[in-house]
């Protein structure tokens, strides 16, 4: 009984995870891509060359019981680009069926997952990605979803810095989490 009712917690957790592809082309938590007009409130706020990090720690995720932080990307041109979102931390148990979870209604939304670059699962075509990092013997899963104009905004990104802004979803969470 525990574990169905586990299942379907995060079931519920993970529809809020996972954007709605499809003929709307949704970016998660009920957002668009593109322009952005009216956006809660940032924890934190920064900015990288052409692009804005809106940063959403516990302190505004009230309703997100199993995440840590959500990072909205937008691009000076395109407008929303890129939506990271980092679990709680998880202990070794609760990241593989939590990863299970995903993987599964990932399947079910999207088909068979792209497990061809080391240590991330992808669906849509690398629009939807997902990986796990070590935090301390604890861990954090990792999700970004990707938007229609990521490449033109990732293009001019990465011709202003040294970082590219495709390997950037990760690359914040590996470095925080080891300080």
């Amino acid at each position: 009984m525990r574990m169905v009712v586990l299942k379907v917690i995060i079931g519920a957790g993970l529809l809020l995870v996972f954007p709605a592809f499809g003929l709307n082309d949704a970016a998660p938590f009920g957002l668009s891509w593109g322009p952005i007009e009216k956006i809660p409130r940032p924890s934190l706020q920064a900015r990288e060359a052409n692009l804005t990090l809106l940063i959403y720690h516990k302190d505004r995720l009230d309703k997100f019981q199993n995440t840590d932080e959500i990072v909205l990307e937008v691009c000076k041109n395109e407008g929303l680009q890129q939506v990271i979102w980092v679990s709680r931390l998880l202990s070794g148990g609760e990241m593989h069926e939590r990863i299970e979870a995903i993987v599964e209604e990932g399947a079910r939304r999207y088909g068979i997952a792209d497990q061809s670059q080391r240590d991330v699962i992808s669906w849509n075509g690398g629009r939807m990605k997902m990986t796990r990092i070590s935090d301390k013997g604890l861990y954090r899963v990792l999700m970004a979803s990707i938007g229609p104009g990521f490449e033109s905004c990732a293009n001019e990104h990465d011709s202003m810095m040294d970082t590219p802004m495709r390997d950037h979803w990760n690359r914040h969470f590996l470095d925080s989490s080891s300080q």
